[in-house]
């Protein structure tokens, strides 16, 4: 395997966050040495979010501490890809212990009407293992992610890492992923969710960069963008209830965290462009108060459509 020999001798800091202080750090295996070691390897991500969150900010009358917000943006991302392994000892009692929810009862209602239900989050706190975290409460997530880039752009443990994040989060939760690739092919178990009246969990949150087509035009952090919305279509065919949800971890001292997530009442409107304005603007105020929760704060700029 001459591939995996050169990206060792290439990229070994990022071979041993994955494979080494990821798993130690999901074990509780966590020190200030172990923490210094995968800011270390996270670097250049760090510099590109510290930009990022720099350009957004420069004519905004609110500022973050943007040194802060890195930091805390780093550790969330440790916790966030800790979690591919820490699934797998997610219990029942363990779950109601270290997660909380608002506005559960916004789910229970949406089930109890005998519809589809696309919930609607992004790439913040514990999307990877949410359907596990929300199975306790009687809750079938079926999650649609996007299949792994194989690209060059992809470094080969990342690339591996994140196959082995779905198979080892997959096998734990009682729904199932379905797929849809960077051109947009979707799963037909997409349309099987729907007439069979089950939960659909979609991260919308994708520039037109990766996701070109299909797309429904709003305003995002104050900004001309826009946002897929074939899987909206889908969901008003077969009359789904949307509804919002935000999944956030709770820094704590020394390293340790609480999951939580809050359920927005159903969203009224039944026309896709409002619908996906609604998510817009409830993800804008998450970014703006806390933009180290969500993962696209290092690329904020590509989802500004003003210049062209």
């Amino acid at each position: 395997m001459p591939g995996i020999a050169q990206s060792l001798k290439q990229e070994l800091p990022l071979w041993r966050y994955f494979f080494w202080d990821i798993p130690c750090w999901a074990a509780g295996w966590r020190s200030q040495h172990r923490w210094q070691r995968i800011q270390s390897a996270l670097q250049k991500d760090a510099f590109t979010l510290k930009n990022s969150l720099q350009r957004f900010y420069a004519d905004k009358a609110n500022t973050v501490d943007i040194e802060n917000a890195v930091n805390k943006a780093l550790l969330i991302r440790v916790i966030r890809n800790s979690e591919a392994y820490s699934c797998l000892g997610m219990s029942k009692n363990k779950v109601q212990k270290d997660f909380t929810v608002t506005g559960i009862e916004h789910l229970h209602r949406a089930k109890e009407q005998n519809r589809p239900v696309i919930l609607l989050t992004a790439h913040m706190g514990s999307f990877y293992s949410l359907p596990i975290l929300l199975a306790p409460y009687g809750f079938r997530l079926n999650t649609v992610a996007r299949t792994v880039d194989n690209s060059y752009f992809n470094p080969l443990p990342q690339q591996l890492f994140e196959r082995l994040n779905y198979r080892l989060t997959g096998a734990r939760m009682p729904g199932r992923y379905v797929y849809t690739n960077y051109s947009n092919k979707m799963d037909r178990y997409i349309v099987t969710a729907c007439k069979e009246n089950d939960t659909l969990l979609v991260l919308p949150d994708i520039p037109r960069k990766f996701l070109p087509s299909n797309r429904c035009s709003v305003q995002f952090l104050g900004k001309k963008s826009s946002l897929p919305g074939r899987i909206i279509d889908l969901g008003l065919k077969y009359n789904a209830v949307f509804l919002t949800v935000w999944s956030t971890f709770e820094l704590e001292p020394n390293f340790s965290f609480m999951r939580h997530l809050y359920v927005d009442p159903p969203i009224t409107a039944t026309d896709k462009k409002e619908i996906l304005q609604y998510y817009a603007d409830r993800l804008s105020n998450i970014v703006y108060q806390q933009p180290w929760q969500w993962l696209g704060s290092m690329i904020i700029s590509q989802y500004n459509e003003e210049t062209g």
